[in-house]
């Protein structure tokens, strides 16, 4: 039964990440189209309806977008390990992670906002890998594998 249930979870996070990438990819083609003028790739029909917002819309629009999707990828992560794991205390770590990566993901964006000025250095990218690391399984990955060590610690 816990098979059928990695498979499906599985299946799940496939489909919300293609979905994102599909999302992020187009969106950023439309925003590239409305910048520069020209188009760079064929926009699908579904993500015609971003065509009606200004370059700027979009831009900020995509922080409220990221947070959604860090979001949907939280409730996914939580699912998984609920489902999959016995350890009671593996969901609070999850939470406590996405806490620690949006912390350090903040403070690097207000540090290159506010210190640097700009949001283009380092410090964005180190952001947006954080927030790539949100977005993704991997820190319901690694609990999940180290729920067995944690296990052998405490019986010990």
């Amino acid at each position: 039964m816990k098979t059928k249930w990695i498979f499906f979870l599985l299946f799940l996070f496939w489909a919300l990440g293609y979905v994102r990438e599909f999302f992020f990819v187009h969106l950023n083609n439309i925003m590239y189209e409305k910048y520069y003028g020209h188009t760079s790739l064929p926009i699908p029909t579904i993500m015609n309806f971003f065509n009606k917002f200004s370059y700027e819309t979009l831009y900020f629009s995509k922080y409220f977008f990221t947070v959604f999707w860090v979001l949907l990828f939280f409730v996914m992560n939580y699912l998984a390990i609920k489902k999959l794991s016995t350890e009671k205390k593996l969901p609070a770590f999850l939470i406590y992670s996405y806490l620690v990566l949006l912390f350090l993901a903040a403070i690097s964006m207000l540090y290159g906002y506010f210190v640097k000025q700009r949001l283009q250095d380092d410090e964005y990218t180190l952001s947006r890998w954080l927030f790539g690391i949100a977005q993704s399984p991997i820190i319901c990955l690694i609990l999940l594998a180290s729920e067995k060590l944690y296990l052998k610690t405490n019986k010990s």
